[in-house]
């Protein structure tokens, strides 16, 4: 089984929002986008509400629930077979759902199946209320009928028993987890794993129970512990009139209280096993994860769903071991669903399986990567956005703002410049730039092909294109709402990235370029030479065009000078406003008779 749409209405910071998950989905957006809120509802709908906070009035849609304020988290589940109602009667029929077909098309849930296509569906729903009187907010869990109703008024609902929420194998694995505590028997996790393998260990553990209760030596026998005893023993004899001897055991000496003291140690060599609180969370969390992996093997081989969502699992492993284990855990699971900042995740996961989320007040934008596969004819250009430069899109798109540069040099160098802006030794604020702007690496002259396929993903994309003829060219391409393009942004007049670089080593000019008269294999001797040679390819005449050591040469060189820190950060504080669309007076909006689309120069 699987979810294939979650609807959530009024549930903290979104008012209304849809999302469709495939087999196995990432999602990827911008910080407070409601990544976690989208996990929290998945866990609310499916029965694991107890590993989120009690809810109360914060939980609402800001805030302050009203009487007929409601929170409504839907869940279609899909995955049934055969598609055929009447062979599932724990879940369609008298007190059960009401059973739908879900179109994976366009996302819609039918009441009566239209083509193949279309699955047979069953929809949960979460609800709750304020309750102004008791101060506490109400729940109920029930089949969707389809019927506008308020269930909290007409309570003629039917609920969802909760077999069947343990059928669909949901499990949450939070961002904010204790990875010591799940190899535990304290852990639901460990203790389902235990059980299902019927591995609880019942008498070993009622053994140890009866050796702590009757400890050989005593505790309370020890010479060093005995007259204390002693002495407390004699004045409880003294104020109750007979004896009550004090007793010191290890645990409660009950059989929970044996298993909550099983605590899970781990050995390195010859040494003293260390418990795992002491050790370090790279090493817990992969042995948490591997239990996690094996309850899922567990499932699946018992012809059951097992149904994960995993905040960041780029939390406490290296990059070669979070991929491993996303693949792992997608070869073991019916459906995964994953939260992530990680480009290097997103970017191991197909496009099609990448969903951008954003939040604009309350409304929830989700949006694919690539809604579908890329087809046989898909160019050169579009396939290295998606197949090659993955990583570097994924991480453009989990901005507010995509910046389109007008080649792969243009993206080097922007790059580059952040690393220069974001060396904070001048106590400066942080860069707009590099909190707000993502840049994509383009293949050189297709700004329009990145653009329209890219804001078909995400609604804020944005052009960035030389200010010489070929420049201001690709800008009458971007102007049509069609490309997508929301602004253009242009570097002046004959300029190219280049006479950008030499206008902020301008600001410190002397300094930079002795540096790089030292540093460089042939000194420049001056700025305006030092820009002539990163125009050229020319390796013959020491052309420096795309030549990587170089350009980190010379952005090594602005990073030591604070003047340059200083202008790097004004040209790239700039872009984010214009791409923002607030005003800069580095950037001016160009007067053009005709043209549909922003069109932004920057003045040095």
């Amino acid at each position: 089984m699987r979810i294939s749409l979650l609807e959530i209405k009024n549930f903290r910071g979104i008012k209304q929002g849809q999302l469709q998950f495939r087999g196995h989905t990432v999602i990827i957006g911008p910080n407070n986008s409601c990544k976690t809120t989208i996990i929290e509802a998945l866990a609310l709908v499916l029965g694991r509400d107890r590993l989120i906070r009690t809810l109360t009035e914060h939980d609402f849609f800001e805030s302050t629930p009203q009487p007929n304020t409601r929170i409504s988290i839907t869940a279609t589940v899909t995955g049934f077979e055969p598609e055929d109602f009447t062979q599932h009667p724990d879940w369609f029929g008298d007190r059960r759902a009401v059973p739908a077909w879900f179109d994976p098309d366009n996302g819609r849930v039918l009441p009566e199946q239209a083509n193949a296509r279309q699955l047979l569906a069953c929809q949960m729903v979460f609800a709750a209320r304020f309750n102004a009187e008791t101060l506490e907010v109400e729940t109920v869990r029930y089949f969707n009928d389809s019927e506008d109703r308020d269930v909290f008024e007409e309570d003629n609902f039917v609920s969802v028993p909760p077999k069947l929420i343990r059928d669909v194998g949901f499990f949450l694995v939070p961002a904010s987890r204790s990875w010591d505590r799940m190899l535990s028997f304290s852990s639901e996790l460990f203790r389902r794993v235990i059980r299902m393998a019927d591995g609880l260990p019942a008498t070993t553990v009622l053994d140890e129970r009866d050796k702590l209760r009757r400890p050989a030596p005593k505790l309370e026998d020890d010479t060093r512990l005995a007259p204390v005893v002693a002495e407390v023993d004699a004045e409880m004899a003294r104020l109750f009139g007979r004896d009550i001897p004090l007793r010191l055991r290890i645990t409660a000496t009950d059989s929970a209280s044996v298993l909550e003291a099983i605590t899970p140690h781990f050995q390195t060599g010859g040494q003293l096993p260390v418990p795992a609180k002491r050790q370090g969370s790279g090493l817990v969390s992969l042995q948490s994860l591997f239990l996690l992996l094996h309850f899922g093997q567990r499932r699946i081989a018992d012809g059951e769903s097992f149904f994960m969502a995993l905040e960041e699992p780029e939390l406490h492993l290296p990059p070669a071991v979070q991929r491993r284990v996303l693949a792992r855990l997608q070869a073991l699971s019916t459906q995964t669903i994953v939260t992530t900042h990680s480009p290097l995740v997103a970017g191991y996961c197909d496009a099609t399986s990448l969903l951008i989320v954003r939040n604009n007040e309350g409304i929830l934008d989700v949006r694919p990567m690539l809604a579908k596969p890329l087809e046989q004819e898909a160019t050169n250009a579009v396939r290295r956005l998606f197949q090659i430069n993955r990583v570097e899109t994924a991480a453009a798109m989990m901005n507010d703002y995509v910046l389109v540069p007008e080649g792969r040099l243009d993206f080097d160098w922007l790059t580059l410049l952040l690393r220069v802006a974001e060396v904070d030794r001048d106590g400066a604020q942080p860069c707009l730039f590099g909190v707000r702007v993502g840049v994509v690496p383009t293949t050189d002259a297709k700004v329009k092909e990145t653009c329209e396929v890219l804001s078909k993903a995400h609604p804020m994309v944005c052009a960035l294109v030389d200010g010489d003829a070929e420049g201001k060219r690709y800008a009458d391409l971007l102007d049509a709402p069609t490309v997508g393009a929301k602004r253009v942004l242009l570097w002046p007049d004959g300029w190219t990235i280049e006479d950008v670089i030499g206008w902020i080593i301008q600001a410190d000019e002397a300094v930079v370029i002795a540096r790089l008269n030292a540093d460089l294999a042939v000194a420049p001797g001056n700025r305006a030479t030092l820009v002539t040679r990163l125009k050229s390819v020319e390796r013959g005449t020491q052309g420096l065009k795309g030549d990587g050591v170089a350009y980190e040469v010379i952005a090594n060189s602005l990073s030591e000078s604070a003047a340059c820190r200083n202008r790097t950060r004004v040209v790239l504080h700039a872009i984010a406003e214009a791409c923002a669309g607030a005003a800069t007076p580095r950037f001016q909006t160009q007067t053009r008779e005709q043209g549909q689309i922003s069109r932004l120069v920057f003045t040095p």
